[in-house]
């Protein structure tokens, strides 16, 4: 049997034009498993090659096998220097969901709703567990 992690994403998200904002903290577990078994992307597994990239958005509970990233890259980070610009329009692999990059560094979805980080954005275009 692998270990298990516990990692938390935020799902927080404003509705665009108010200032209603909705918080929403969601646990993921992952499955710390060999690099030649992990699906890197989805499917809540996690190894040695995609450990630092799950870090951008999710905030993993120690003990943690894996080395810390440093840093947190967020939207807003990308804007700033300048390989993202306000009102880029960003399509989700695979699909033709697209969000909107805000002047708050935000991702808006087409329905309104503006999401912090890229995952968060990810998982309410597909509406996937809720």
């Amino acid at each position: 049997m692998y270990e298990t992690l516990t990692a938390r994403l935020d799902e927080s998200y404003t509705m665009l034009g108010t200032a209603q904002r909705v918080t929403r903290i969601r646990e993921h577990l992952f499955t710390v498993v060999p690099h030649t078994e992990c699906a890197h992307v989805a499917g809540g597994t996690i190894c040695t090659e995609c450990a630092e990239s799950w870090q951008v958005d999710y905030e993993f509970d120690d003990p943690f096998p894996f080395a810390r990233t440093p840093h947190r890259w967020t939207v807003r980070d990308l804007i700033d220097g300048g390989q993202l610009h306000v009102a880029d329009a960003l399509t989700l692999a695979g699909t033709d969901i697209a969000a909107v990059v805000t002047a708050t560094g935000g991702l808006m979805l087409p329905d309104g709703r503006v999401f912090d980080t890229p995952s968060a954005a990810a998982i309410a275009a597909q509406d996937r567990d809720r």
